[in-house]
């Protein structure tokens, strides 16, 4: 299980820190699966791909103690990501698109 501190991967401004590389990659996947996750809207962004197998979208949902679990439905890779409320990529309080 994968225990995510998402401020670990946002610079100083609150944006994504690494430029480049594994760790770029793999603060990407975490910024979308809370964008994915916290979205009230109904028009959640889509699943983002699992970054280990690559083949298949997350699960992801808010837990009780306010994380963020995911889990891989076909590799069975999962985690939980704390520390997201507030960030760019926390979706609860965005209004719905304007049709």
């Amino acid at each position: 299980m994968y225990i995510t501190d998402l401020r670990h991967f946002l610079d100083a401004a609150g944006a994504i820190g690494p430029i480049k590389g594994p760790a770029r990659a793999m603060a990407q996947f975490h910024t979308d699966v809370v964008a994915h996750a916290s979205n009230a809207s109904g028009q959640a962004p889509a699943a983002p791909k699992c970054f280990k197998c690559k083949k298949s979208g997350v699960d992801a949902r808010l837990a009780a103690d306010a994380a963020i679990v995911w889990a891989c439905p076909r590799c069975r890779t999962e985690g939980r990501i704390s520390n997201w409320q507030g960030t760019l990529w926390d979706l609860r309080d965005r209004p719905p698109p304007r049709s």
